[in-house]
């Protein structure tokens, strides 16, 4: 079957747009799998910091007052 007979020529410069815009993202992810930005890193990570969030104890009555 003859594509150029059934799609005009603004379908067919259409489908190769879209044809190229795959490939290229093919490329860029074959590029960034295999490529350093897409490997892990060596360094080992340490135990994570564990931060404690709240308020901070106030202040009671009678410290208050002998103020």
């Amino acid at each position: 079957m003859d594509f150029t007979s059934m799609l005009s020529d603004d379908q067919i410069a259409i489908l190769g747009c879209f044809g190229a815009l795959a490939a290229c993202g093919l490329v860029a992810a074959i590029s960034f799998h295999f490529g350093p930005a897409g490997k892990k890193s060596e360094i080992e990570t340490g135990k994570p910091i564990r931060i404690k969030v709240g308020r901070k104890p106030t202040e009671t009555i009678e410290e208050r007052r002998a103020a």
